[in-house]
């Protein structure tokens, strides 16, 4: 491994030779940004409205899509003068970009687009155009964002992060080419077991970062791990926490063990980085030198200082693929207050988490993700958890017990759950070995898949009841061979519906003989289908895409596999 490259040699030859060859404004830029943060909030408010109203102008000229939708919406242009006018162009949502990817591009023979994408924390990864002209003021504006935390250009930086897995090899090798003449190094956030911990933490005493980026919840795991196994840590100039919500927990432990300030980033890998926290630590500025930022309640108001609400995003730098308007699906709490350090930037008092970060009471109560953060700290033993809610009746809470953990706990967590979020709200403990990651590496406290819907992922289509065992445990037993080809577990919840008589029973799938064309009920089973009658088998699954595909197979009189079937809307077998 070549030892890392004294950063005053990075910062004085190494960057601006680059930069020079890149043929970009990179560093003219930063300074021009290092200039316009300490403008007045007038001032600033003046330079965000003209590059607005110059992207609008550019969107309705060159994109087919906003071209259409100003028309549709009847907006013009030049009717916009004011945040509220802005309120009248529709937002842009994920669903609306995957489905008009080629009408956002501007047909502006001027611009050119580079391809990116998110990192699938939520689910599907999006695919968009960032401005290939936005890319040195969006760097500029990191950059910035860094020297409030005391480091520069050139200093040594670590990061506890998710590799993108869908790098292809040339992309990994410039990468690391270009990290190492940057003097970054990275430590990778999908191993976090402990002999990889160790690892790491020697890694940070040989390299001696001035700079240490990481996802919160790996940076306090590393950080809780190095304190109870006593291990030396090296001490960075400053901690930068992004990518997920900073709990207060997390920020004590990490400045505890690093012995180093933290600073919170917000951003997106839509945007780069919105918003940050300065050397007053009292919010995050948002650069509205760089985006139009509203926070908005369900209803598409603007939320009053103080109010939790929805950030939408304008980009002001990117042109090629115009996100006006766009819904991040992030939760902030507003601001009016000035911040003491004297820039112009406006400030917000903090992320608040996803918008599905928040769990929905029958009564239609909100609950965010700091009660469940402090319920999780509320008795011992949990090193990690998870929140799942399917439906408004109740959530699953999932656990990695650590050595203190006692099954009465049990019930004290539910006690206050109930306290909080009512009587008949229902909790279902599930004690894991892990939790897993996200596909971008990062951990999801609270997962809502409120707004999904429960559809087939796997039918067993007219199988016929071979024996009864009444004496067993209540389930159906079926040939093993079948439930592979239909891509249901053993032991997994399914539904039986009895074709001859009409019952309808829930049950648990038990694996059979293979290839034995065996399907026996069991236990209680048998009071509702009996040998001889044809039965259906579904199991199900969440997803918010009713049209995904599942498996659905026929079977004959003797219970073997005959062919999958296709089945569309109205069609019936």
């Amino acid at each position: 491994m070549l030892p890392p490259i004294f950063p005053i040699f990075v910062r004085n030859v190494i960057y601006p030779i680059y930069r020079g060859l890149r043929g970009d404004d990179l560093l003219s830029v930063l300074e021009e940004l290092e200039r316009s943060q300490w403008l007045s909030p007038t001032e600033l408010e003046e330079i965000q409205w003209q590059r607005l109203e110059g992207l609008l102008r550019q969107a309705v000229t060159h994109v087919p899509y906003y071209r259409d939708l100003f028309r549709e919406a009847g907006v013009m242009v030049e009717d916009i003068q004011g945040p509220a006018d802005l309120r009248a162009v529709p937002l842009l949502t994920k669903e609306i970009i995957r489905q008009n990817s080629s009408r956002l591009v501007s047909r502006d023979p001027l611009k050119k687009g580079e391809a990116s994408s998110t990192g699938g924390s939520t689910g599907e990864p999006l695919y968009f155009y960032c401005d290939r002209a936005s890319g040195p003021v969006r760097r500029a504006n990191t950059l910035r964002a860094i020297r409030w935390t005391g480091a520069d250009i050139g200093d040594r930086q670590i990061f506890f992060w998710g590799f993108h897995l869908d790098m292809s090899l040339k992309e990994r090798l410039v990468d690391t080419v270009k990290s190492y003449f940057n003097n970054i190094a990275y430590l990778s956030t999908f191993d976090m077991s402990e002999p990889s911990m160790r690892r790491y933490a020697s890694r940070l005493r040989r390299y001696r970062p001035g700079l240490v980026v990481g996802y919160p919840s790996a940076l306090a795991l590393f950080c809780e791990f190095c304190k109870k196994q006593r291990i030396p840590v090296y001490h960075p100039r400053a901690v930068i926490t992004s990518g997920e919500r900073t709990f207060q927990h997390q920020r004590e432990i990490i400045e505890e063990v690093f012995r180093a300030s933290a600073f919170d980033r917000y951003g997106t890998r839509e945007f780069a980085n919105i918003a940050h926290e300065c050397e007053e630590h009292s919010g995050l500025h948002l650069f509205n030198d760089l985006f139009f930022v509203e926070i908005i309640d369900e209803k598409g108001d603007q939320v009053p200082h103080g109010g939790v609400g929805e950030m939408v995003v304008t980009d002001l730098s990117n042109f090629y693929m115009p996100f006006i308007r766009y819904r991040t699906g992030d939760l902030a709490v507003s601001s009016g207050r000035v911040c003491s350090c004297g820039r112009g930037l406006p400030l917000i008092e903090r992320i608040e988490g996803r918008s599905f970060d928040t769990i929905i009471t029958p009564r239609g109560k909100s609950v965010g993700g700091f009660f469940w953060t402090w319920l999780s700290r509320a008795v011992p033993g949990i090193e990690r958890f998870q929140i799942e809610q399917r439906e408004r009746s109740g959530i699953i809470f999932r656990i990695v017990p650590g050595p203190e953990w006692k099954e009465e706990y049990r019930d004290q967590l539910s006690e206050r759950i109930r306290d909080n979020c009512g009587q008949d709200f229902r909790v279902t403990f599930a004690i894991v070995e892990d939790i897993p990651l996200t596909p971008s590496g990062k951990s999801r406290f609270i997962v809502s898949n409120i707004e999904e819907r429960l559809v087939i992922k796997s039918k067993i289509h007219k199988a016929r009841i071979t024996g009864e065992n009444p004496g067993g445990v209540d389930s159906i037993m079926v040939d093993m061979k079948l439930l592979e080809l239909a891509g249901i577990a053993p032991y997994e919840k399914v539904l039986i519906v009895d074709n001859t008589n009409g019952s309808r029973i829930e049950t648990v799938m038990l694996p059979g003989d293979r290839e034995g064309g065996r399907v026996v009920a069991g236990g209680a089973t048998v009071n509702h289908i009996h040998t001889g009658d044809e039965i259906s088998i579904m199991a199900f699954t969440w997803s918010s895409d009713t049209r995904e595909l599942f498996k659905n197979i026929l079977v004959d009189e003797h219970n073997r596999f005959v062919r999958y079937l296709k089945e569309v809307a109205g069609e019936t077998i």
